[in-house]
C-alpha cells in the first residue's frame, strides 16, 4: 500500500523506537478534536505490546512527518491507523530479530490486528481540563507583532486607492502593509493594529459579478424511471430545503507566521498542514522545502481549516515586516468572511408497488461547490455534492442528478460534505412514504433494505428506543433516520421531540447504533457520536446564515444562536456494533448525517406537522400544522 503522494510507505517514516524504549509515531494527519491521537497510539503499542504511556504521536508537521492530503472525510483511522498498525506489527518483527526499522511497510501483516492497548480515554485531556493545552491563539514567539487585515464591503472587491496617513501615525504601528489585494497592518498589541485598519481609507473597486452557469451531473440515471414512477401504487413528491450555515467555531481562525530570510514557520490549526505549506511557499515567494508547517489544537473545525485564511495572511504580513505576526480573525469577520456551508434545494419523487417495495426513485440536488469552487469541485462534485445523494435501498430504477448552482457567497467544506442534505430528504420522504402507505416507518426501510448491516443498525436502534412500544401524538413523538455513509458506516438513529402548542421543538432522549467496522477506542465512538448529534441537533433547529445580497448579515451568537446545554438532548443512547473483521471506516462525519432527518420525522410523528425545510422553527412547525 502507498502512502500519500504515490510512494510506497516505509517503515522509518513511521515509527521510531529510542534507546530508552521510548516510541515515537508519525502520521500527517491532525488532531482537532475527534481523538486520533489516541487511537493512534493505543493502535502502535497494542501492535508493539508496550504500554501506551511509551508512545508518543507526532502529527501534521511538516518537517516530520510523511506526506499526506489532509485530515477529512473520516478517514484517519482507516488511513492512517491501518498504515501505523502494519507498520508497528513490522516493526515488532524487526526488534525481535534485532535488525533495522527501515524499509517498506509489507501490505499484509499475518495473523489478526492486536488489541488496541489499554489506556486513558483522551491522552490530551488532562492538558485541556486543566488549561495546559496550548491553542494557535495561545503561542507567543519573541518580537512577534499582532496583525489585522481590512476587509472588503463585498466579495472579491478590491482596493483601488489605499490612504495609511492616520494609521501609520498611531501609536505602536510598526508597518501598513499593501501586498497585491491584501491590505493590512502590523502593530505590537492586538487593539492596536485592529485600531490602524478602521483608520484606513480605502476605496474599493466592486467586482463584476460573472456570468455562471449551473453544471449538472449525472450521478445516477437508470431507464424507465418516469415509467415505473407513472405505474406506482403509491407515489410522493416533495422538496426540501436547508440554508447557508457557519462552520461558527467557538474560537475564530488564528494563526501565528515567522518568515525569515533562511525559512518560514508558521503554526496554523489546519487540515491541510502539506496543501497549506505549498500555499505559503507560493503566497511568499519560497521553495515549498523552506516552509513548515506545524499544527496546534484549533478551537473548533468542520471543513473550516481545509482553507488556511489567517495562516496565509500571516505569512504575507510577517514577510512585509520581517517579523512573527500573530494574526487572529474577529467573531464578525469568521461569520462574514469565512466559507459557509451550502444552501441547498431537493426535489424528490418516489413511489412502491402495492407490496410496499421501492419501484423508482427521481431526486435533483440543487446546491453549490462543497469546496473551494473551482474547476477541481466540479471534476469531483459525486464525491463532495453529491456525497449520499444515492438512497441506500433497493430501488429498481434511479435517476440522481446533482446540479451545482452558484453561490453570492463563500462556501467549501462543512462536516460530511452533502451527506447531511441528501439524508435529510432522503430519509424524510421515506417517512412521506410510510405515511401515504399508512404503516409503520421502520417496516417499510426494512422491506427495502437489503444490505445486512444496515439492517442491524434499524433493528438495533428500535429495540433500545422501544420504538413500537412508543406512544406518538398529543405533542410528544418519535422519529427515525438511518444511512450508510460513504465510506462504509452504518448508523441509524431514533429522535424523541416534543412539540408545544406554540411550535417550540425540545429535544428529549436521542438513540443511535453505529456500526463503523472494526472499533478501536469504543468510548473514542461514543464521543463522536454524542458531539455530531448534538451539533447537527444545533443546525436543524437553530442555526441559518443570514444573508442578503451577497453579504452576510450575521455577526454575532446574539443573531447566529448555537445549541447549548438545554438545546441538547435529555439523553444520548449510543450503541456501537463494531464488526471487528470489517476494516474501520470512520465516525467523525457519519453520526451527524440522519439527525436532521429523525428530528423532523419525529416532529411529524408529534403534530403532524410534515416541515421541509430547516432550521424547524416553532413558524415553520405552526404553518405545517395548518
Amino acid at each position: 500500500m502507498s502512502g500519500f503522494g504515490g510512494a510506497p510507505a516505509r517503515l522509518e517514516e513511521r515509527i521510531r523506537v529510542d534507546a530508552d524504549g521510548q516510541v515515537t509515531a508519525f502520521s500527517g494527519k491532525v488532531e482537532f478534536g475527534q481523538g486520533i491521537r489516541t487511537a493512534f497510539a493505543k493502535i502502535v503499542a497494542g501492535e508493539l505490546g508496550v504500554p501506551i504511556e511509551r508512545v508518543t504521536v507526532v502529527l501534521g508537521d511538516t518537517a516530520l512527518v510523511p506526506y499526506d492530503m489532509g485530515t477529512f472525510g473520516s478517514r484517519s483511522i482507516a488511513q492512517d491507523g491501518e498504515i501505523l498498525r502494519r507498520a508497528a506489527a513490522h516493526a515488532r518483527v524487526l526488534l525481535a530479530a534485532k535488525r533495522p526499522l527501515v524499509g517498506p511497510i509489507p501490505d499484509l501483516i499475518p495473523g489478526e490486528p492486536a488489541p488496541p492497548a489499554a489506556g486513558p480515554r483522551r491522552v490530551e485531556a488532562a492538558d485541556i481540563v486543566t488549561g495546559r493545552a496550548r491553542y494557535v491563539a495561545d503561542l507567543r514567539l519573541p518580537g512577534m507583532l499582532r496583525g489585522a487585515v481590512a476587509r472588503p464591503p463585498v466579495r472579491g472587491a478590491r482596493p483601488s486607492r489605499v490612504d495609511d496617513g492616520a494609521a501609520r501615525a498611531m501609536s505602536g504601528v510598526v508597518a501598513v502593509v499593501r501586498d497585491g489585494d491584501l491590505v493590512g497592518v502590523v502593530a505590537e498589541r492586538q487593539a492596536q493594529a485592529v485600531a490602524a485598519v478602521q483608520a484606513l481609507e480605502i476605496e474599493w473597486l466592486r467586482p463584476e459579478v460573472p456570468e455562471q452557469d449551473t453544471q449538472s451531473i449525472a450521478i445516477r440515471d437508470d431507464p424507465g424511471v418516469d415509467a415505473a414512477l407513472g405505474g406506482a401504487a403509491t407515489r410522493v413528491e416533495a422538496t426540501y430545503a436547508m440554508p447557508y450555515i457557519s462552520n461558527a467555531p467557538i474560537g475564530p481562525s488564528a494563526a501565528v507566521a515567522d518568515v525569515r530570510t533562511d525559512g518560514v514557520t508558521v503554526y496554523a490549526g489546519t487540515q491541510r498542514p502539506f496543501g497549506l505549506r505549498d500555499e505559503i511557499a507560493s503566497a511568499v515567494g519560497v521553495e515549498s522545502e523552506r516552509v513548515r508547517v506545524i499544527p496546534l489544537m484549533p478551537s473548533g473545525t468542520y471543513g473550516r481549516n481545509s482553507v488556511g485564511d489567517a495562516a496565509l495572511e500571516a505569512a504575507r504580513l510577517s514577510k512585509a515586516c520581517g517579523r512573527p505576526v500573530l494574526l487572529q480573525w474577529s467573531r464578525e469577520e469568521e461569520f462574514a468572511q469565512g466559507p459557509a456551508r451550502p444552501a441547498c434545494t431537493l426535489e424528490i419523487a418516489a413511489g412502491t408497488n402495492e407490496a410496499g417495495r421501492l419501484v423508482a426513485w427521481c431526486y435533483d440536488e440543487h446546491t453549490n461547490a462543497h469546496g473551494s469552487g473551482g474547476a477541481r469541485d466540479i471534476k469531483i462534485a459525486p464525491f463532495t455534492s453529491g456525497r449520499n445523494a444515492v438512497p441506500p435501498y433497493a430501488v429498481p430504477c434511479l435517476a440522481v442528478t446533482l446540479h451545482i448552482e452558484p453561490s453570492p457567497l463563500r462556501t467549501a467544506s462543512f462536516r460530511s460534505l452533502a451527506a447531511a442534505e441528501n439524508v435529510f430528504a432522503i430519509e424524510s420522504l421515506v417517512d412521506e412514504l410510510a405515511a401515504a402507505r399508512g404503516e409503520d416507518p421502520l417496516e417499510l426501510r426494512l422491506r427495502n433494505t437489503q444490505d445486512p448491516r444496515l439492517r442491524a443498525v434499524l433493528e438495533a436502534v428500535a429495540e433500545r428506543s422501544g420504538w413500537g412500544a412508543r406512544p406518538r401524538g398529543e405533542g410528544h413523538g418519535y422519529g427515525m433516520a438511518c444511512t450508510l455513509y460513504a465510506h462504509g458506516t452504518y448508523v441509524a438513529q431514533v429522535a424523541e421531540v416534543t412539540v408545544a402548542p406554540n411550535g417550540r421543538v425540545r429535544l428529549g432522549r436521542f438513540w443511535c447504533a453505529v456500526d463503523p467496522g472494526r472499533v478501536i477506542d469504543t468510548n473514542g465512538v461514543r464521543n463522536q457520536c454524542e458531539g455530531a448529534i448534538v451539533q447537527s441537533a444545533s443546525w436543524t433547529l437553530l442555526e441559518e446564515l443570514k444573508q442578503r445580497d451577497g453579504r452576510v448579515a450575521t455577526t454575532g451568537w446574539d443573531t447566529y444562536p448555537i445549541a447549548t446545554f438545554r438545546d441538547a438532548p435529555a439523553e444520548i443512547d449510543v450503541h456501537v456494533m463494531g464488526t471487528q473483521s470489517e476494516a474501520p471506516t470512520g465516525v467523525g462525519e457519519p453520526p451527524g448525517v440522519p439527525v436532521a432527518a429523525a428530528i423532523a420525522n419525529a416532529v411529524f410523528s408529534a403534530c403532524g406537522a410534515r416541515v421541509r425545510e430547516l432550521p424547524i422553527t416553532a413558524d415553520r412547525v405552526r404553518t405545517a400544522r395548518r
